[in-house]
Order: structure tokens, then C-alpha cells, then sequence
């Protein structure tokens, strides 16, 4: 048995078949009894070209019945747990195969949740890229489209969605009787046939959802379609509908004006789904999303901006990816990409969020540079021989790389030759596939004054990013090129206003390849110069250039800036080297930078270089520093404390971490005390202090700060939630000492007695609501550094019983510091297949949770020994995360753990690609760690 599809085997059925209908009957009136299978029934009606054999994709217990063109297919002979193949004749076929398919907990197929806060139970299916053969038998591959009817038969109570309209409901004539309460039936629901579209994007939904309606009408036709946004019953009440719509409603203005296409797939349902493991998918109709996307607690703008675009990416797909499809998965970018870049571009465009690129060059753009600097980095048209490699596929390069090389796109051939092309695009391929050549046909025409092919081959058939550096000369003769900031920003110096630049020359290199890689980049080139305490653009100029090296004329005779940024406005796609006086000028004074977009440029080039070595961990942790408490923007706050924990948690020398953790804590505290009370600065610092504080658990000698930010956490546990939290005093830590919960602690109390007059104890604080986010973030620190326990822990779910609630306690029980606590999580973990996706990761984030001692040093090996299995004995997405969250990236010792990386390689070449993609990715992230921390030195 194979569940690899390979490219090969998807192209051979389509040179013989044409797909017409699917006739899908599912049962799920069995949904609440816990059984594990299901009936599924299916229908196939399909063209052959010729008299051949073929098969079709199904992962299930077991085929009950299987008939093609009125023959009876013995299940044995034809079935083999992944495949049931049979003859075809040439012209008409019809094919019924009746299947007990398996409930999922691995978020892949029909996946079953039980909500532990009223004992509910709700249905979802996900398929992307081959997993509706989970739940039905189908030719699962993008480009054998067809139309497909379902009718699902659900317990009376359940509300059921599919990808179209209901279109009438009748008590079941076939059903489980032995299952089903007489007083509560089970009903039928039938739905109206879909559009032509790829298996992977139906969608069936099921169980007691909650919600709201509302309507939009087509300003061009006329049209109305119906909005629902849907979740859990434990949920609704935190459903924020009316902000979902008007996101939507502004959503489907936007793309139907700018795409000259209509809205096609009739309803358009949001439904925010439990265990989700992906953001969101882009079903049409019946649009899934993670529920938590739905606050419970109070989050900062940062998340209802990441919420927005989710719901714009999905939104894009409607065109880009549903009613134009790839043929194959190679083609992946045709859709992630695009929706990428669309997404971004209504976000700024149609909705409150002006400001949405801002978020999108500093967080989204690194996902991007750092996937592209893997040894696994790839072209953005990827060659994908499997659908294991397809899973692996949805990453930083196909989303993120590929959305930003649009951006250049629509640079390089100008806005309006972009969206004729792509107007052109939907109407002359509408419901059906394509490869990128089509895409470029349709701009060619649009843009005929431009190489579009040169331009592809350099963007999207080749790997590696594009670094650019700029060197200027000025009138006193000094020269600022991109060298090491490590060995020369200490002695460079800017004269802003006081010299001209006489000479000003750019430079291009890939990352892999150097000068031997050049790509045509259309961008702007800005001097940032004082106006007042902030730095503002003083020129800015547009520039086209393709070689290894070309001068910038413009520069020339201009006012030397304090800082002079490449890629001004975020054009391009390439790593910005910034000059050694533009690296110093922008560790003092990034925060003074007035515009938001050019403020995180900055901060993105200040992570290249610290992430290459070029700028000194401690010199970027400092900059950080300097920016709490002034830095307002939410996206730039979340994506600079994620690069600052990371460099505490890899890239920080053993000796310096403490200094370091302690700094930024100190730091942290006093942003905090000095927030404005309910800003999204003060949330956020509060939730950075509980990061910080969980780390200190590493740490073998106090200070004030670590105390401080350790009474801090056992403040939030004594405010109830939905009160204010007020700071508590030196004098009143000292003359507290009990453990959060109340039970006596003399480690905890001794801690708190030894804290100093600190700014952020000594001034008291308001608009900080507790709620129970905070409490479980407090909490799982305090439990890192064995301050609390299972007791406290037992308390705080009888508190708060929802699905996050039990994934919080399930982290903080495994991130006890005792060697039986590693022992029996390490044991649950290796019994995956019994968890749920969310439970399993919940588990494996509190199991190498920091500790004060190498608790779980003994597991490298067994890591090691096991991840064979991992992978085998697994669906790809619970090996997935088994592979990745296990990795010792952890251990003590991690020359040893890259030495028995390269030793599993290399003993296992035969091992799954795609598995090996996974190990070799974060054995370079390794890899650049240990060289990192031996850069430094004590002082540092």
C-alpha cells in the first residue's frame, strides 16, 4: 500500500479520464457515540479514452461493496487501504464504491472534536493537498475537476454546511438504528450540486455550530449572496460577527471590482473550526478557519490585522486557486502566492488597516528569507514529484517569497498591465487548470514592452535570495560600504547635513551563488534625515537595475542622511545590507523613524545581518531594548520580540544569557510600568514579561529584574480574571510569601524578599484587565521554575474548562520541572496516534519547556532512534509535528546533536524526502546557532 500519490500516476489518469459528477452520501449519525468509522458512499461518473485500468483514492477501514459499470468488485482483490483499482471501458464509466471511513483527530479528513466545555461534538473536514480520499473515494488531484453533490446524514440537533446551499432536509432512510436516539432522528441533508471544481477544496461541516447572517450585494450586478460566520456553541458569545462581515463585505468589493469577475460560488460561509491545522481554507462557499481567530481574551490590533488578512487570502482564492486551479502541485505558488499578495494588497486597500504592508516586510518577508537560506530552499515554480512533497511545499517561499516577488512584479510591468493580465486570466481559463506559462500568456499580452519570460526565469526558476548593499563615497572622502557592522559600526559616524555624496554605487549577490545569479530589481532608494526628534524621508527616487553592480546617479550631489535605505516602500524582494553608519544610526534611532513601513525595513535588515552574523546578538538585544516602550505599531512589536526570543533561546551564548535575559526583562518591566493603560504596548509588554520570566527558569543567579518579573507572574494569579492587575510594590513582595495558589513556598518567597527597588515595581499601573490568557501564560512560567504544580495547575482548568484551557494545562503539566513528569510525557508523546494534533503539540511545547536542569538530555537518543517511526507509523501531519517539535535543538550539547544528524542522514538515504527535508532544516538552524554563539565573547 502506497498513499504517495506521485505526479507521474496523477498525469497518467488524466491523459484517460474526464470526470463529470460525484454523487457523495456520508453518515455521521454514529458522530457522538465515539465510534471510530463512518459509512461513506460514492457515486462516480466519468469518461475513459480508452479500455484500460486505473484507480481511485480512498484511506479507509474498509471497502463494504465496490460495483463499476454494474459489475460487483470483490473488496479483498481490489482494495489495499489506500487505492481500489478496477477496469475502465472506453466512453461512459460509472463507478459506486461504499466504504467505513475513519473519524479523524489529526485535523487531516473528517476530523471529531469533543468540546471539553459542554461535551459537544463537531465535525469538519480538511483535505489539502490529497486528503478528501479520507473521507470519500475520488480521483484526488487538482486538475480532474468535476461536480460534486452531498448528502450528509448528521444527528437532528447538528447543523450542516457544505460547500453550496441546502436545498432540502427529510428524515434518514438508512442510518445507524442502534446508535440513534427514537426522540431525536437522524435527517438528511441535501445539498445542491457545486460548480467544477478539484476534490481538495469540497468541504463538509458538522455539528452544533453557532452564529450569524448577513447579505452583500454586488455593486456591479446586483447579485445578493448570502454570509454566515459560524463557530462552536462555547464560542459564540466571543464571535465577533459584525467585524468578520465588514471585513468580507469589503473583501468581495474589492476583488470583484478589481478582478472584472464576479463573485461564482453562490453562499459565502465562514466557519471557525476547532484543532485547525492550518490558518485557513479556501472551500468556496464554506470558508474554514482556526478558531482562534475568535478572542476569547483580549488580544492587541496585531490579531485582528492577522485576522483580516486570513480572511483576504481565503477571499483571493475564490478566483485565484478555485476557479482557476493548478494541474499540478509544482504549480503550488499559482495560488498561494497570488492570494499572498492579493490579501496584503486589499488589507491596505479596502480595509482599516492602512498599514498592513508594515507587518507584511517585517514578519511575513522573514518567514520568506529564512526558508530561502535552507539548503531545501527551492524555486518558487517547485518541482513536486509527490504529494508528501506537496505538504512540505505550503512554506515560506510559496506564500510569503512568492507574494513578494508579485509586489516586484507589479513594479517591474506596472499595476494596470498586472490586473489586465489577470482579468484575462480568469475569463479565458474559468473552472479550469493551468500551468505557469498560461498565467505569463495572459500578461505578455497585457504588458507586451516587457521580457516576461527573462523576467520569470531570474524570479521564479531559480532559488536564493537577492542580498543588496550600497557604498557611498562622500566630500570628505570616506567611504561607507556594507562591511562586517561588527568591526567597523563602533567607528563609523554619520555627518547628517554636513556632507554630500560624491559617489554611490549598488550591489547585487545571491545567497547561494553570488555574482553568478542576477536578477532584474525595479525598487525605490530613500535618505532618512532629522526633521525635529524623528527621521523622515528627505529624497526618494525610483531604480531599475539587472547587473552585479550599477552606480545610482541619483544619489550623487545629495545630502548624506542619517540613514540611507534600499528597497524604501518594500518593492523588492532581497535582503537589504545597510551601510556600517546607516547599521549604527539605525541601533541608536530605529524608534525614531516616523513612517511605520520603513521602520520595520530598518529592523528587517538589523535581523539579516544579526541572523548572518554581521551585527552582534547583544548589539541587536540592545537596539530591542531601546525600542519597548516606544515602539506603537502592534505588527512591528510582534514581530520584533519573536526575532528577540529567538536569539535568547538559540542564538545567545550559555555565559552571556543571563546578562542578556536580564537586560531585556529590566527593559520590558519599565516599558510596562510607563504603558498607557489599555494600549496594545501594555498587553503586549505584559505577555513579553511572562515569555522572559518562563526563560529565567535557565537561569542560576537572580536580580532584580528576573525577581521582579517573577513576582510579576505570581501577581496575575492572585487578580481574578476580569479584574485589574496592579503592580505590587517592593515592600509588599517581601511581606508576601506564599506560592500563587496560597500554599507555602520559601524558594518563591526568598526570591521576592531579595528584589530591589526596581522603576516597574515602584510605580503602579491601571488598565491592565486579567484574563485567562495571562493567567496561563503567569502560570506555566511559575511552573517552569517549579514555583507551582499539578494542584495549581487542576485549579486553573476547573476555572477555565474550554478546549484552550485543557491545551494550556496539558503544556504546563508536561513543563514541570521532575525527571517522572519528562518521563511520562515522553511516553504519552509516543503514543501519538491516540492524541489529537493540538493535544500532541501542546504536550511536546511543555515537555522541552527550559528548565534549570537538562531534564530530558537522555531523549537525544531516543529521538533519534525513533524518528523512523515517527514518520511511518503517523499521518504526515502528527509526524510533522513530532519531527519538528522533538528535535534537540535543546540538548547541551549541540555539535553532538549535528553530529548524529548528519549520522541519521547519512545512514538513511532512502528515508522519505520529504521527512528528510524536515531533519535537514533544522539541523542548519542548529548549525547557525552554534556558530553564533562563537562569535561572542564574554563582554559581549
Amino acid at each position: 500500500m502506497t498513499t504517495n500519490l506521485t505526479r507521474g500516476e496523477a498525469q497518467s489518469r488524466t491523459q484517460v479520464l474526464d470526470v463529470s459528477t460525484y454523487t457523495v452520501d456520508i453518515d455521521v449519525s454514529n458522530a457522538e457515540t465515539g465510534a471510530p468509522t463512518y459509512l461513506s458512499r460514492t457515486v462516480v461518473e466519468f469518461n475513459s479514452r480508452a479500455d484500460c485500468s486505473t484507480f481511485i483514492d480512498l484511506i479507509a477501514d474498509s471497502v463494504t461493496y465496490a460495483e463499476i459499470n454494474g459489475k460487483i468488485l470483490d473488496p479483498a482483490e481490489v482494495f489495499d487501504g489506500a487505492r481500489v483499482g478496477f477496469p475502465v471501458r472506453r466512453g461512459k464509466n460509472s463507478l459506486l464504491i461504499e466504504a467505513q471511513a475513519y473519524y479523524s483527530t489529526s485535523g487531516e479528513g473528517l476530523h471529531r472534536f469533543t468540546d471539553p466545555a459542554d461535551g459537544n461534538v463537531y465535525l469538519y473536514t480538511q483535505y489539502e493537498p490529497t486528503d478528501a480520499r479520507r473521507v470519500f473515494a475520488n480521483f484526488d488531484q487538482p486538475d480532474l475537476k468535476a461536480e460534486f453533490i452531498f448528502n450528509v446524514t448528521a444527528p437532528e440537533h447538528f447543523q450542516v454546511l457544505s460547500n453550496r446551499a441546502e436545498t432540502s432536509q427529510g428524515p434518514s432512510q438508512e442510518t445507524y438504528p442502534e446508535t440513534v436516539d427514537a426522540d431525536s432522528p437522524a435527517i438528511t441533508h441535501h445539498f445542491a450540486p457545486t460548480l467544477r471544481q478539484s476534490s481538495y477544496i469540497t468541504c463538509i461541516t458538522a455539528g452544533p455550530y453557532e452564529g450569524a447572517t448577513d447579505h452583500w450585494t454586488d455593486p456591479a450586478t446586483g447579485e445578493v449572496v448570502a454570509l454566515g460566520a459560524w463557530t462552536r456553541a462555547s464560542l459564540v458569545d466571543h464571535l465577533d460577527a459584525s467585524d468578520i462581515f465588514s471585513i468580507t463585505k469589503a473583501g468581495l468589493d474589492f476583488f470583484s471590482s478589481e478582478f472584472d469577475y464576479p463573485y461564482p460560488w453562490g453562499k459565502y460561509d465562514q466557519i471557525f473550526v476547532p484543532e485547525y491545522n492550518l490558518g485557513a481554507m479556501e472551500n468556496p462557499g464554506l470558508v474554514t478557519f482556526t478558531d482562534s481567530l475568535i478572542f476569547r481574551d483580549k488580544v492587541t490590533d496585531a490579531m485582528y490585522e492577522s485576522r483580516a488578512n486570513v480572511i483576504l487570502h481565503e477571499m483571493a482564492h475564490m478566483w485565484f486557486g478555485d476557479l482557476v486551479t493548478m494541474k499540478w502541485w509544482d504549480d503550488l505558488w499559482l495560488k498561494e502566492s497570488f492570494a499572498d499578495y492579493m490579501g496584503g494588497l486589499a488589507l491596505a486597500e479596502a480595509t482599516r488597516f492602512t498599514d498592513g504592508w508594515v507587518t507584511f516586510a517585517l514578519r511575513r518577508k522573514a518567514w520568506a528569507y529564512t526558508q530561502d537560506l535552507y539548503p531545501t530552499t527551492h524555486p518558487i515554480v517547485a518541482d513536486i514529484p509527490d504529494v508528501e512533497a506537496a505538504k512540505l511545499n505550503f512554506d515560506g517561499i510559496t506564500y510569503a517569497k512568492g507574494a513578494s516577488v508579485l509586489k516586484q512584479l507589479v513594479a517591474f510591468v506596472g499595476r494596470e498591465a498586472f490586473f489586465a493580465g489577470s482579468r484575462l486570466y480568469f475569463k479565458r481559463f474559468e473552472y479550469r487548470n493551468t500551468e505557469l506559462a498560461d498565467f505569463l500568456e495572459c500578461l505578455a499580452e497585457a504588458a507586451p514592452d516587457r521580457d516576461l519570460a527573462s523576467w520569470a526565469g531570474a524570479w521564479l526558476g531559480t532559488s536564493g535570495v537577492s542580498e543588496l548593499s550600497l557604498e557611498l563615497t562622500t566630500s570628505s572622502g570616506s567611504g561607507t560600504g556594507s562591511e562586517s557592522a561588527a568591526s567597523s559600526a563602533a567607528s563609523s559616524s554619520r555627518r547628517s547635513g554636513r556632507e554630500t555624496i560624491t559617489n554611490a554605487r549598488i550591489t547585487q549577490a545571491d545567497s547561494a551563488r553570488g555574482a553568478q545569479l542576477l536578477r532584474p530589481h525595479t525598487l525605490e532608494i530613500a535618505t532618512l534625515g532629522r526633521s525635529g526628534r524623528k527621521l523622515v524621508p528627505i529624497d526618494t527616487f525610483s531604480f531599475d537595475f539587472s547587473t552585479e553592480s550599477a552606480e545610482v546617479e541619483q544619489l550623487a550631489g545629495r545630502t548624506l542622511g542619517d540613514i540611507t535605505l534600499v528597497n524604501y516602500a518594500d518593492l523588492d524582494y532581497a535582503r537589504v545590507r545597510l551601510d556600517p553608519a546607516s547599521t549604527q544610526a539605525a541601533i541608536n534611532s530605529v524608534s525614531r523613524i516616523a513612517d511605520p513601513l520603513s521602520r520595520a525595513l530598518v529592523w528587517s535588515a538589523l535581523d539579516n545581518a544579526v541572523r548572518d552574523g554581521l551585527l552582534p546578538v547583544q548589539s541587536y538585544l540592545k537596539a530591542y531594548a531601546r525600542s519597548l516602550g516606544k515602539e506603537s505599531h502592534a505588527g512591528i512589536m510582534a514581530g520584533l520580540s519573536q526575532t528577540a526570543l529567538t536569539c535568547l533561546d538559540q542564538w545567545v551564548s550559555e555565559r552571556n544569557f543571563e546578562t542578556a535575559i536580564s537586560g531585556l526583562l529590566g527593559a520590558a518591566l519599565d516599558a510596562l510600568a510607563t504603558a498607557r493603560s489599555g494600549s496594545d504596548a501594555q498587553l503586549h509588554l505584559a505577555n513579553l514579561v511572562l515569555a522572559l520570566t518562563s526563560r529565567t527558569a535557565r537561569c542560576f543567579e537572580s536580580s532584580a529584574a528576573i525577581a521582579m518579573g517573577r513576582s510579576f507572574a505570581s501577581q496575575i494569579l492572585a487578580v481574578p480574571v476580569g479584574e485589574e492587575i496592579d503592580r505590587l510594590s517592593p515592600g509588599a513582595m517581601a511581606e508576601q510569601r506564599t506560592t500563587p495558589t496560597g500554599g507555602n513556598n520559601s524558594g518563591a518567597g526568598s526570591a521576592r524578599a531579595e528584589s530591589p527597588d526596581h522603576a516597574a515595581a515602584a510605580l503602579p499601573f491601571k488598565g491592565l484587565l486579567n484574563d485567562h490568557a495571562l493567567r496561563w501564560n503567569a502560570l506555566t512560567a511559575l511552573v517552569c521554575l517549579g514555583w507551582a504544580d499539578q494542584t495549581d495547575i487542576a485549579r486553573e482548568n476547573q476555572s477555565d474548562p474550554s478546549s484552550s484551557g485543557r491545551l494550556h494545562a496539558e503544556t504546563a503539566s508536561a513543563a514541570m520541572p521532575l525527571p517522572i513528569v519528562k518521563i511520562r510525557a515522553w511516553e504519552v508523546i509516543n503514543e501519538a496516534a491516540a492524541l489529537s494534533n493540538d493535544v500532541l503539540s501542546a504536550i511536546i511545547s511543555g515537555f522541552v519547556a527550559p528548565t534549570s536542569i537538562p531534564l530530558i538530555e537522555n531523549y537525544v537518543d531516543e529521538y533519534f532512534s525513533r524518528l523512523a517511526s515517527f514518520w511511518s507509523d503517523n499521518s504526515i501531519e502528527i509526524a510533522r509535528r513530532l519531527v519538528l517539535g522533538l528535535y534537540p535543538r535543546w540538548s547541551v550539547d549541540e555539535e553532538a546533536t549535528v553530529e548524529k544528524t548528519d549520522a541519521w542522514l547519512d545512514a538513511h538515504t532512502d528515508a522519505p524526502a520529504a521527512l528528510r527535508r524536515l531533519l535537514i532544516e533544522r539541523r542548519d538552524d542548529l548549525a547557525r546557532a552554534i556558530y553564533l554563539k562563537s562569535t561572542q565573547s564574554s563582554r559581549h
